[in-house]
């Protein structure tokens, strides 16, 4: 490869954030939502927003270097074109209107038909031959009407970045397309990056047998106001774009109701992605437990950052996730200042390995849960200690990833090498070298 000349690499994921709404002509989703509805589809609102930060951070990171020419093509939801284009801070950008794809993964019930009929697949590799990337670089194996299409794409490196293995015996209910799809990217790619001992071993329990590169991602850039905590408006908070019982919004109503018994004007505040089904569930449950007046539904935010600053009006998070390894909304809340009441997961206790960052609960004990949530409620001091040590537990973790790019990079540069020169991978860059 020659080093004097950028390394152009294709990005394929789904993310959206400001910045690129503000180039992409958006239709009002009329059509589409009344779609879902006769397919019986979850439901959704329509409005658009920030998605998947663990993208938009790749490419920030990429748009303070010099030497990779990055083209991101992605799906998007709305787009009034069938494909849109177009060029901001250096990054060539492609989105792909991907609605069609997603009924017809809910209409189609034979995987490899479905897969065969995608239209978003002969869209993203013309692209990619247009392109002709040194490496393409898939960000996500778990939805499938995106993941699927580097199925058919060949002649270049393909590095698998895994957000998640969605092949994991913790989910309660597996989209059959989306655990098929992804089993199939793991037959055939030979460079997959996973960034947790879990992954790797939930990976290598699937059978794969090729390279597996450790990675980290780089850090997500976000700035807030402070709240004095005598103005802050919520107790608890749970948040997620898309919630369900895997994210612990049903487990964390049901100990508020054990909470409310000491401490009866007790608030927890509840930010969604608009899940009819799961916010009508919910609705029923705070309804029999008669918390009415305790819980607030609030719409997920369209940006980030005031997601971010809207934690600045919560007391405490209360993130019961059951599938992640560390959830992204823990971190999040540790940095921005709120304790955290959690389950104990493959990844949770790590977080306490310095000092106590966290309470944490058995798995789906919910008068443990109640009782960590009575704990920082009852103890200030407690509370303030936990949110100092998270602050230094998120600024050291700030420090260990200022070269998380870097060692992407690395990686990159080590499958173009290896895909065309057959050169051996590096053992420091392999997730093995690190257990």
């Amino acid at each position: 490869m020659n080093v004097e000349r950028k390394m152009k690499v294709a990005m394929i994921c789904h993310f959206s954030n400001k910045e690129v709404r503000d180039n992409l002509p958006l239709s009002n989703r009329r059509l589409y939502r009344f779609a879902r509805k006769v397919l019986g589809m979850p439901g959704k609102s329509g409005w658009y927003g920030d998605i998947a930060p663990w993208d938009n951070s790749i490419i920030g990171a990429i748009k303070e270097r010099n030497d990779i020419e990055l083209f991101v093509i992605s799906a998007h939801g709305g787009l009034k074109k069938s494909i849109v284009s177009f060029d901001s801070e250096g990054i060539h950008y492609h989105f792909i209107r991907c609605e069609i794809a997603t009924m017809l993964k809910k209409i189609i019930h034979n995987d490899n038909l479905w897969r065969t009929l995608n239209p978003m697949s002969p869209k993203v590799k013309r692209l990619v031959n247009w392109i002709k990337p040194d490496l393409v670089l898939l960000v996500g194996t778990e939805n499938a009407y995106i993941s699927s299409t580097i199925l058919g794409i060949n002649g270049f490196p393909i590095y698998v970045l895994c957000q998640t293995i969605y092949n994991n015996p913790e989910f309660c209910e597996l989209d059959k397309k989306n655990s098929s799809t992804e089993l199939k990217i793991f037959e055939k790619e030979r460079y997959v990056g996973v960034y947790s001992d879990k992954h790797y071993y939930l990976l290598r329990g699937l059978g794969y047998k090729n390279y597996i590169f450790s990675f980290q991602w780089p850090t997500y850039k976000n700035t807030f106001v402070p709240i004095p905590c005598n103005e802050k408006q919520f107790d608890f908070i749970n948040f997620a774009l898309h919630m369900s019982r895997e994210k612990g919004f049903h487990d964390c109503i049901e100990a508020l109701s054990i909470v409310k018994v000491k401490y009866p004007n007790v608030k927890l505040n509840l930010v969604d992605g608009g899940n009819d089904i799961v916010r009508a569930e919910l609705k029923r449950l705070i309804k029999k437990l008669g918390l009415e007046n305790n819980v607030t539904f609030t719409p997920f935010f369209a940006e980030r950052k005031d997601l971010f600053q809207h934690l600045q009006k919560v007391r405490f998070a209360i993130l019961p996730c059951k599938v992640d390894h560390i959830s992204g909304t823990q971190l999040q809340s540790m940095k921005y200042g709120l304790p955290v009441v959690c389950y104990k997961t493959t990844g949770t206790p790590s977080l306490n390995n310095d000092k106590e960052c966290v309470l944490i609960a058995e798995m789906d004990d919910i008068k443990e849960l109640a009782s960590k949530m009575l704990l920082l409620m009852d103890n200030p001091d407690l509370a303030e200690r936990l949110r100092q040590n998270s602050f230094e537990f998120c600024q050291k973790r700030k420090q260990d990833t200022l070269g998380n790019m870097h060692r992407l990079v690395e990686n990159f540069k080590s499958i173009i090498d290896n895909y065309k020169h057959g050169t051996s991978i590096p053992e420091e860059q392999l997730f093995e070298s690190r257990l």
